[in-house]
């Protein structure tokens, strides 16, 4: 009996940045690639290298999955690369957009819809009504009618999946992210506060040092490991520190992490939006201490002791704890890597090769 052919998967990934998410991605398609043919599709040239171990085949779409602007544009965007993207995909037998947030797969998914069946791999839904307000809530309800395009939306954890459910009513399937091994971390020094991520306005650095210069804050020291956009801005801030020494470490790889990072140190989250931070995730491996603001994307590797919403709270986390580490066992983390080769075998089974329409 001949061997029955592998599903052909193109994967697009909708992004101009390289994040958690993107690498996230990679290691989806590694794993992917085991089980399906797997083809993926970047949109700008330097994306490519972050694929090329993984097995697939990689195509660059210079621009066509996605441009900057607004949510109308990704919409014109779409109209018009319909036949353009349509004919560089060939014929795969599903679609799989990546995106960190809807509006980034929305050129893609309109150009695609009612030609193959697509799927969104996203961290979480960005809810706009912390920072909005009111107008919050008409947009959400336009990009869950965008994530209609979608037979099924693919996430990092049962919690983003029934926020995304609920919001969007589109079947959900979690592929739980790949979390590096990461031995515990010696307490050889005394405790920093550390925060580690893209320099961007959603992290709110900003808004972290000026919480975190204090009096009384018993931690002397704020590291940041990152870099972005806002890195001249928080220089500055840094200049002008009162009460705590604010050392700008740069990106550091894993292995410098891991060479820099005691576990005495405590972990500062400021973010008003979040997948799932693998910083916490490896934070926890190591037997750290997190304290991260109260959202949804810190539910289940966090304690909910150790979240705060205002300067006030924030304070106040900090002034209970010494420098010292405290012997407070750390969450579990572990990685289910069965449970992640089962969602994926799912993802595939779902798929029925089809002939597309020209």
């Amino acid at each position: 009996m001949a061997e029955q052919a592998k599903a052909k998967i193109a994967v697009l990934v909708c992004t101009n940045v390289i994040g958690g998410h993107e690498f996230q991605m990679a290691t989806l398609v590694r794993d992917l690639v085991r089980i399906a043919d797997v083809t993926v599709y970047v949109n700008q040239e330097a994306h490519q290298a972050m694929f090329a171990e993984t097995g697939a085949s990689t195509v660059v779409l210079q621009g066509l999955l996605l441009r900057p602007g607004n949510l109308l544009k990704q919409v014109r965007d779409g109209i018009a690369g319909r036949t353009a993207l349509r004919r560089r995909l060939g014929a795969p037998d599903t679609v799989l957009v990546s995106a960190g947030a809807v509006e980034a797969g929305v050129a893609a998914s309109i150009a695609l819809y009612g030609w193959v069946p697509l799927s969104l791999y996203l961290p979480f839904f960005y809810d706009r009504v912390p920072t909005w307000g009111r107008t919050g809530y008409l947009y959400n309800f336009v990009l869950s009618r965008f994530c209609g395009f979608y037979r099924q939306i693919v996430t990092i954890n049962r919690i983003q999946a029934t926020v995304i459910r609920a919001l969007t009513g589109v079947q959900t399937l979690v592929v739980p992210n790949l979390v590096r091994d990461v031995a515990p971390a010696p307490s050889v020094q005394r405790g920093r506060m550390l925060f580690v991520g893209r320099l961007d306005q959603q992290k709110r650095v900003e808004e972290l040092i000026e919480w975190a210069d204090f009096e009384d804050n018993p931690f002397k020291e704020l590291v940041i490991i990152g870099d972005g956009p806002l890195r001249s801005k928080i220089e500055d801030l840094a200049g002008k520190a009162r009460h705590i020494k604010i050392v700008l470490a740069g990106w550091l790889g894993p292995e410098g992490q891991d060479a820099l990072i005691d576990g005495n140190d405590i972990l500062l989250l400021n973010s008003l939006l979040e997948g799932e931070p693998l910083v916490i995730r490896e934070a926890n491996k190591r037997g750290m201490r997190v304290i991260a603001r109260h959202i949804t994307g810190v539910r289940g590797v966090t304690r909910r002791s150790a979240r705060f919403d205002s300067r006030e709270q924030l304070q106040a986390l900090l002034r209970q704890e010494h420098p010292v580490r405290q012997t407070l066992p750390p969450l579990s983390v572990k990685n289910d890597a069965m449970r992640r080769h089962r969602s994926l075998q799912a993802f595939v089974d779902r798929i029925q090769p089809i002939n597309p329409l020209t």
